[in-house]
């Protein structure tokens, strides 16, 4: 099977013949360090959304990475724009993904808020080079739903404030994220994208941003008929506990769930309750990457195989994104783990 055969039959729940690995970002340092060469990929899209490096380039830079690890998938970033500060640097050098979001009120929104053409001829022409490209590979499309882009674009104070003084507000943004994401998808799929992954962000490691019932209520149908246009399998992301909202994210009708953060959510639980259902992709977990040995990694990632990985469903990623913090040799042992055990269960 090929790398992309493996990651959609792995959706379907369909046999496969070893256990795909994907992940959502690989970041720079680490991928350099295994690769034993500079890699440069320009993850940052947030505040201006689409990406800037060329599609052939960006395919390119990222399959390097894909065959030191053994990784499945390349990312084509499709984002809005998110309304908020600029990016900078924190006091201790990381990057922080987005500031203080602008739109605070109304009049923010009717002033600020403007996107760009979903079906840009620069930005079409991009994702065909892209796709061109990506040989065997599974292409992703990243999209965000429209949920978690809202939520960045108002910041969580002013989100806050407004399910209560305006709470048609947060609809208004968020529809409007919604629907331009309805009309970049269908070029997406047209290109050749393989699968649609969208990344909203709506749970802390304590539970949900904002009450299940206002999700269910007032964002809910609109996603749900935005992800129903789909073709192609979707896969949604949250960081955080979603055991909450686990039964209302469902409805999406998405084809696998991802990170399953270790620490604040029960992958077995879930494969249990939810297995037949949905595919998992995810779970092992970050902070273990940074500091555990390579045995430690080793016998982490033959557990979600053996536990998680028996009757399908399961394609393997880190609970978020590898990060430059890990220990490459971690992140070696991971793959090779992957290697050794995911071609049993396979058989």
């Amino acid at each position: 099977m090929t790398p992309c055969e493996r990651v959609l039959a792995a959706l379907r729940h369909e046999p496969v013949d070893a256990i795909p690995w994907i992940e959502g970002i690989i970041c720079n340092g680490i991928a350099s360090a295994v690769c034993g060469t500079p890699i440069s990929v320009p993850w940052a899209v947030a505040p201006d959304g689409f990406t800037t490096m060329p599609g052939d380039a960006l395919a390119e830079e990222q399959k390097k990475t894909a065959r030191a690890l053994g990784t499945a998938n390349l990312q084509f970033s499709a984002f809005a724009p998110v309304f908020c500060h600029r990016m900078k640097k924190a006091d201790d050098g990381s990057p922080v993904l987005v500031g203080d979001g602008l739109i605070k009120m109304r009049r923010d929104f009717e002033r600020l808020f403007r996107l760009p053409s979903p079906t840009d001829r620069q930005f079409v022409a991009n994702a065909r080079k892209f796709i061109a490209h990506k040989d065997d590979y599974c292409a992703c499309a990243c999209v965000r739903l429209g949920i978690g882009v809202t939520l960045l674009s108002m910041g969580i104070e002013a989100f806050s404030y407004a399910m209560a003084d305006d709470p048609q507000l947060i609809v208004d943004v968020h529809d409007a994220y919604a629907d331009w994401t309805a009309a970049v998808v269908p070029m997406l799929e047209e290109a050749g994208f393989d699968l649609i992954w969208a990344f909203d962000d709506v749970a802390f490691n304590s539970g949900p941003m904002f009450s299940p019932a206002f999700y269910r209520q007032r964002i809910l149908p609109k996603e749900k008929a935005v992800a129903a246009t789909f073709t192609k399998p979707l896969i949604t992301h949250s960081d955080g506990n979603m055991t909450p909202l686990l039964d209302d994210w469902l409805e999406l009708g998405q084809r696998a769930i991802h990170p399953l953060q270790p620490d604040v959510m029960d992958i077995v639980a879930v494969k249990r309750q939810y297995g037949r259902r949905v595919a998992l992709v995810g779970n092992i977990f970050m902070t273990h990457l940074v500091r555990n040995t390579p045995a430690e990694i080793e016998a982490e990632v033959r557990d979600r195989i053996e536990t998680i990985g028996a009757g399908g469903g399961y394609v393997i990623s880190s609970s978020n994104s590898l990060t430059d913090d890990m220990k490459p040799e971690n992140v070696l042992a991971m793959r090779d783990a992957i290697r050794k055990y995911g071609a049993m269960i396979g058989k």
